[in-house]
């Protein structure tokens, strides 16, 4: 079989008719290229051709060409779904799990295994050096191999069914593909149903319906006083071992399909602080071994109890698009317990794989356990209640993707997204997970992450996406990672420059600049990804008022999303702190400068007013979270704000702050503040008539007027800054004459 290959008979839906731009040599039957310097393309007159994509120019894509979507244009609703119908997606799933392979095990095979595990020895697999002969090695040697053989049956079913909702799941964003896919979706569903057969034949109800009633029994009462365990240690000692063992015993039994009997190996774990020679150590293990045949004999008087069977409907969790794509080996069936997976299998009475529920009819302690479990993959209700806890999504106005949602139309032919469109996307694309430029009416231009689009889309947002991070023009960023890239960085330099102290050094103030941090991105993106990519984001991700929003949250796995590589933080924040001494104005060294464009620059910080235990952290600081970046937990805060703040607390190493990285007449008020600062506190050379042209060339910059109107806002902090330069050139003296 080809993967990844798209072939004639596929139907195209909303996207026959779409434009393609691809190469072919001379020929109306000649192969359709992706690119003029495919290996395949061999002629040496190569022509550009704009093909209206059809079921002929499919026919006619080149194999090389076609596998893997290579010649759908980047970043479209064609290249969406050309990749979840091609590659490891909708076609590799309609030729996998239609019919047993050669690897599948035979009605014989699962035969054997049903004989062998229904008189599996009891004493599990650590038993006692009685019984460890060779005769009985060898009987462990079969079960051994019958246990292989379920465990292989069942995860053919679990994979089958995951198949099988990967498939649903693509259909039902491509709607137009269910007629046609009708028939191997049918195949598939039947062979799901075969291997469901298999597996309930390997597991036994006494087993299942033995653990949910253990999982439902209550602490027992131990012996610990009992003096054939007095060789465990003190009474505090033996109360600990035997709490362990009821906590292993009742986890390992409720968790299982096996029957409880195979649990008891663990009477012998309880000696193991006991020498094998030690005197009491088999009264121990005599004791230890009639306790789980108490428990057992508890769990079976409460299971007999309850006969009548109940009907319920079962939700399996739906897995997140983020991490359950259409080409990833990963099933949903794999969070549940084997308990649960012997419970489906035995009891399943109806399934839809395309809602992902079963219809179960289970005795009554089974029932009680899976209407009662909290945190599980799986989730019950019964049958005559009202719908599951977790609701279908609400059918969207807008029809199925389709030409106009992403960037393959002019900005002013785009159609609203949906959440639907925005799964499809993450379901085909591994870099979907990036920034997006969006419009709407009632809030206008916003840069936002896929995660926060989702979220809107959900609550009923109305919007279109005008362009992704990836879809920016590579000349905005060309000559920028031109400048930051290695070459004109000095020789022997190491990722960081040498910090600078000198005020009236040019390059005083640099490592807070929005250009020392394309410099890092581009050092810090070498030999690992692409940072023209890299630079997109960030200059994306600069249009976000808060970066807080970037925060992506947790998948349903507890993975945290990134909308974009970790590295772009670095081009974001500048986690040194801004060197506030010449604007503070309650001790004496301050100069109290205004502010001016400093002042709304943003600090993020993990407490900016001490109202938590412990020092405040910057987003980089290893005391803090491991995810790097702002989190939406943190605050912010502006250097406004956090001057004289005297409840802010920072952390030693960190400074307890990362500031937005300057822009250029921030970095330039910044020097020219601490010049004058600097100016300020040095009287003596002040008074040295013979050293004071260097600082009248200095005041005579500061004094600048159109550069001053762009260091502040307001007319008061400019007429401030005036006087105080005034003031210092009228108390220098006069030059002396030659």
């Amino acid at each position: 079989m080809t993967y990844g290959l798209l072939t004639s008979d596929v139907p195209l839906g909303p996207f026959e008719g779409v434009a393609v731009t691809l190469w072919a040599a001379q020929g109306k039957q000649a192969k359709l290229h992706a690119k003029p310097s495919c290996s395949s393309l061999r002629s040496a007159r190569v022509t550009q051709r704009e093909v209206r994509l059809d079921a002929l120019a499919v026919g006619r894509l080149c194999p090389q060409c076609a596998a893997y979507g290579a010649w759908a244009p980047r970043g479209t609703g064609l290249a969406v779904f050309v990749k979840a119908v091609t590659g490891l997606g909708l076609l590799y799933e309609l030729h996998s799990y239609g019919e047993a392979d050669e690897d599948a095990c035979s009605d014989e095979d699962i035969d054997r295994a049903v004989t062998l595990l229904s008189r599996t020895p009891s004493s599990g697999p650590g038993g006692t050096e009685n019984e460890e002969d060779e005769e009985d090695e060898d009987a462990w040697e079969v079960v051994r191999e019958a246990r292989e053989i379920r465990e292989r049956v069942f995860v053919e079913w679990r994979r089958a069914a995951s198949s099988l909702y990967r498939a649903h799941e693509v259909l039902g964003l491509f709607p137009w593909l269910k007629p046609w896919a009708e028939t191997p979706m049918r195949l598939k569903a039947e062979r799901l149903k075969v291997l469901r057969g298999q597996a309930s034949r390997l597991v036994t109800p006494d087993a299942l319906i033995l653990a949910a009633a253990v999982s439902a029994m209550a602490d027992p009462v131990l012996p610990h006083g009992d003096p054939a365990f007095a060789p465990l240690g003190d009474p505090a000692e033996v109360a600990r071992q035997l709490k362990s063992l009821w906590c292993r015993w009742r986890q390992q039994v409720a968790d299982a399909w096996d029957h409880p009997d195979e649990q008891m190996y663990l009477a012998d774990q309880v000696t193991d602080s006991v020498g094998a020679r030690r005197k009491g150590r088999d009264e121990v293990l005599a004791r230890a071994r009639q306790l789980l045949a108490q428990w057992q004999a508890e769990a079976q008087r409460v299971s007999s109890s309850g006969e009548a069977e109940h009907v319920l409907t079962a939700r399996l969790l739906r897995p997140d698009a983020a991490v359950q794509r259409a080409y990833d080996d990963d099933s949903p069936l794999d969070r549940l317990s084997p308990w649960e997976l012997g419970v489906l299998a035995l009891w399943g009475v109806e399934a839809d794989w395309e809602q992902f529920t079963i219809v179960l009819e289970v005795p009554e302690p089974v029932a009680a356990r899976l209407l009662s479990q909290d945190g599980s993959g799986l989730s019950c209700v019964a049958r005559n209640t009202q719908a599951p806890a977790v609701p279908e999504p609400a059918s969207e106005p807008e029809g199925p993707l389709g030409p106009g949602v992403f960037d393959d139309t002019p900005v002013s032919a785009r159609r609203p997204v949906t959440a639907r469109h925005l799964r499809a996307l993450r379901l085909a694309s591994r870099e979907a997970d990036q920034l997006y430029l969006v419009f709407s009416v009632t809030a206008g231009p916003e840069v936002i992450s896929l995660t926060a689009l989702e979220q809107r889309c959900t609550a009923g947002w109305e919007g279109i996406i005008i362009a992704g991070a990836g879809d920016l023009p590579g000349n905005l960023v060309d000559t920028r990672q031109a400048a930051a890239s290695p070459g004109v960085t000095p020789q022997g330099a190491g990722v960081w420059l040498p910090e600078v102290h000198d005020p009236h050094d040019p390059d005083f103030g640099r490592q807070l600049s929005t250009a020392e941090g394309e410099r890092l991105l581009v050092r810090f993106c070498e030999g690992r990804q692409a940072a023209d990519n890299a630079l997109r984001t960030l200059a994306l991700a600069r249009g976000v008022p808060d970066l807080r929003e970037l925060d992506g949250g947790y998948d349903d796995e507890g993975h945290h999303r990134n909308p974009f590589p970790a590295e772009v933080w670095h081009g974001l924040l500048a986690m040194e702190q801004l060197v506030l001494e010449p604007f503070e104005t309650s001790w004496s060294p301050g100069s109290g400068l205004p502010l001016g464009v400093l002042a709304q620059v943003q600090a993020y910080t993990t407490d900016a007013a001490g109202r938590y235990e412990g020092r405040a952290h910057s987003p980089e600081c290893p005391h803090r979270r491991p995810q790097s970046g702002v989190g939406r937990d943190d605050d912010m805060a502006t250097i406004e704000e956090l001057l004289n703040n005297t409840d802010f607390d920072p952390c030693g190493k960190c400074g307890g702050y990362a500031v937005r990285r300057l822009t250029d007449t921030q970095v330039a008020y910044y020097r020219a503040a601490h010049r004058l600062h600097d100016l300020m506190h040095r009287p003596a050379a002040r008074h040295d008539t013979t050293g004071t042209g260097p600082m009248r060339e200095i005041l005579d910059e500061l004094d600048d007027q159109q550069t001053a109107q762009a260091w502040f806002p307001t007319g008061t902090q400019a007429r401030q800054w005036r006087r105080l330069v005034h003031r210092l050139r009228r108390e220098l003296p006069e030059p002396s004459a030659p």
